[in-house]
């Protein structure tokens, strides 16, 4: 089942830049699911997907969501529900400097904290994506906000439901959860909170820290009861789910480079790090569940004759941080074998790549080339 989940967390983000014309729509979200191996074809959107858009011009989708529910082989509804939360978009700036980068802490607040302070802070930039998978107009099909929709599946405790989501994704996926359950959320959660359903589950990769001890201390009270089981997967060679934790952001380059390459603290690479620890060791906040990290294999880097240009150790970076934080997922869950008939995605579908991130140095370097400019 963490398997099927994960596929439909993946679609989520895919959804957001699955065309050249704009995101998908139900029916190509459908197809895409369709075009699978089963079990992975075994689901039907009820809902979405939404999207919200960024302020700036030209207009990117910043945020995106869906829910699927199960099917059984002869595609008979079952009672089982996910609500997939999509990560980054790379071609939004809301996404790429507010809710991964603000990290400044704001308070969690609940029902009998009202506008006084609270112990329970999440980072800024995540607080902004949970308030526009919220109540962002956009994020209404056709007329149901997320929580109405949840709200009005009947016999709910019956119900198995399910949150997840990749990356940005697999921040925001555990604050909507606890959003919409906890019975003392700022939310009116009458209708949606854990007591009403049979069951609820958490499959969170990639995510970066969100919270604070406090924070992670409520989330655990309210989903420590039985009813609920919270997972989070990560890579170990994955950048992303070291931030925003002081120590763990300092493991990046010690004892040594996590990849084992000599990047230099003045190069645009070293600059980046040293600047993003510099605003974890500010911070308190903790990893989300001290769960041991899978540890895949390095991905190999190809001929760079091939291109005219040659590595760099920037440039190797980068190629790496992209191949750790998705690929390396997809393959630890299986999906490039097991997703698409015989390993290779059907003709129209391209939202996997199934090639390695690590085989073209001229576009790895063309990133460094921005990061230095930026």
């Amino acid at each position: 089942m963490q398997k099927q989940v994960f596929a439909l967390s993946w679609l989520a983000s895919q959804a957001t830049v699955g065309n050249k014309v704009g995101p998908w729509t139900t029916k190509d979200l459908q197809s895409q699911i369709n075009s699978l191996n089963a079990p992975y074809s075994k689901w039907k959107v009820v809902w979405g997907p939404c999207y919200t858009w960024d302020d700036l011009l030209p207009p990117q989708v910043s945020n995106g969501m869906f829910v699927a529910q199960q099917l059984d082989a002869s595609n008979n509804p079952l009672p089982v529900y996910v609500v997939a939360t999509a990560g980054t978009n790379s071609e939004s700036l809301f996404d790429l400097v507010i809710e991964d980068l603000d990290i400044n802490p704001t308070d969690w607040k609940l029902k009998q904290g009202g506008g006084n302070s609270s112990p329970m802070q999440v980072t800024k930039g995540d607080w902004e994506g949970l308030m526009r998978l919220l109540f962002s107009i956009n994020m209404q099909w056709p007329l149901n906000d997320i929580r109405t929709f949840l709200g009005n599946i009947p016999n709910k405790q019956a119900v198995t439901l399910w949150f997840t989501g990749h990356s940005l994704g697999g921040a925001l996926a555990p604050m909507l959860m606890l959003a919409l359950m906890d019975p003392d959320s700022a939310l009116n959660t009458q209708d949606t909170n854990l007591s009403n359903w049979q069951h609820v589950n958490l499959l969170a990769t990639a995510g970066p820290s969100i919270g604070n001890q406090a924070f992670l201390d409520h989330f655990k009270s309210v989903f420590g009861a039985g009813k609920a089981n919270a997972t989070f997967i990560w890579n170990a060679k994955d950048v992303v789910p070291h931030a925003w934790n002081a120590g763990t952001m300092n493991a990046l380059t010690k004892p040594t480079n996590i990849y084992g390459l000599n990047v230099l603290a003045d190069d645009p690479v070293g600059k980046m790090i040293g600047a993003r620890q510099a605003s974890a060791a500010n911070q308190h906040y903790v990893q989300f569940e001290q769960t041991a990290a899978f540890d895949g294999p390095l991905a190999l880097y190809t001929d760079s004759k091939n291109t005219g240009v040659a590595w760099t150790a920037d440039s190797s970076f980068l190629a790496q941080l992209g191949y750790q934080h998705l690929n390396a997922y997809v393959s630890a869950f299986n999906g490039d074998k097991e997703w698409f008939p015989q390993g290779q995605p059907p003709a129209g579908c391209g939202w996997f790549p199934l090639g390695n991130s690590c085989d073209d140095p001229k576009s790895a370097q063309q990133l460094v080339k921005a990061l230095g400019k930026s």
